[in-house]
């Protein structure tokens, strides 16, 4: 079995960055890819902006202070030559993905274990073209890593013993709590909100709800975040994509349409003017507290035969389920 020593992070956006902070604060040395020459130079003054505060407090030594300093920042994809993992988390797209993996196993070396941080997009999908598929798997964080202390590990049929034991050594070493999952449960947790998400978003036609209010009444089952607020701050693209790429996994495709549909006419407004579920004045309308007992007990009820279903349909460890259900969303369902 490899040890992870040297770890190559694809992709400077949100995640990306939030992957490079979280892995940054552990003794690996680090390569970090942007593709913008220019912002390359910003990456790197604002980390060492805060390994030299944190030198001065006294957080880190003298000793791990010059092996992060020495972390290379590029945009040169032949600096990962010699990485012994690599997380690619760059846009949600099938195409783009494979591309860049097929361009990985050209430059990484043969024990290199090739993963994405994909939050809907399977192992052998972005691993199709490879000579390697034994050493992908999909390792999905959850932003921000700081806090939700949830990973979902995917491996296909073809990742192998040695590569499945390396990344659960590395997620162990890392402090990060993760639920194993092969290509048919893949992405439990956001297939299991995006559900909710659905049903919600049937209430409020049905309720004549605007999307913050159904999302104040839903915070009662779902407390760490709106379900159409979550949307937003993940990007209507984002969000469309992934659950096009859900519905390819369920044998129940129509049940997604009408949440599809209503991203599909956003993105397509969006290019005139901002067209968020929050973009509008909020209601001044008071929701009848009889009301928002129903929906509360709609949705609590509906997330409990969820998990009923989910615990039937799939091969899952049911207390594991439920707890990263909690860290992910802060749901408890007993």
């Amino acid at each position: 079995m490899n040890k992870i020593q040297k770890i190559g992070i694809i992709g400077s956006g949100k995640m990306g960055s939030d992957i490079f902070n979280y892995l940054s604060d552990y003794n690996f040395d680090i390569v970090w890819y942007t593709r913008n020459p220019e912002h390359k130079m910003t990456l790197r003054e604002t980390f060492e902006k805060k390994i030299k505060r944190q030198l001065k407090h006294g957080i880190i030594d003298q000793n791990i202070f010059d092996l992060r300093n020495n972390y290379k920042i590029t945009h040169e994809l032949s600096d990962f030559s010699s990485c012994d993992l690599i997380i690619e988390s760059i846009i949600e797209d099938q195409t783009v993905k494979t591309e860049f993996f097929n361009t990985l196993e050209r430059i990484a070396k043969p024990s290199c274990i090739l993963v994405s941080n994909s939050s809907s997009i399977l192992p052998s999908v972005y691993s199709q073209d490879l000579n390697r598929k034994n050493r992908v798997a999909g390792i999905h964080f959850f932003y921000p890593l700081a806090i939700k202390n949830i990973t979902e590990l995917i491996f296909s049929d073809s990742t192998d013993d040695i590569t499945k034991e390396s990344i659960k050594l590395f997620l162990e070493s890392v402090n990060r709590f993760y639920i194993e999952q092969d290509e048919k449960n893949a992405f439990i947790l956001n297939r299991f909100l995006l559900e909710i998400q659905i049903k919600a978003f049937k209430l409020t036609k049905s309720y004549n709800l605007d999307f913050k209010q159904l999302d104040e009444i839903a915070k009662h089952v779902i407390p760490d975040f709106g379900l159409f607020e979550m949307m937003d701050h993940v990007g209507h693209n984002t969000m469309y994509n992934s659950i096009l790429n859900y519905s390819l996994m369920d044998t129940d495709k129509r049940k997604y349409q009408p949440l599809l549909n209503e991203l599909s006419c956003r993105i397509s407004n969006e290019k005139h003017t901002t067209k968020l579920f929050y973009h509008y004045q909020d209601s001044n309308v008071i929701i009848d507290k009889e009301v928002q007992q129903i929906i509360r007990n709609i949705l609590e009820e509906y997330s409990k035969e969820l998990l009923l279903k989910y615990s039937n349909d799939f091969v899952i460890n049911l207390y594991a389920f439920k707890k990263a259900l909690g860290e992910f969303c802060g749901i408890m369902l007993k």
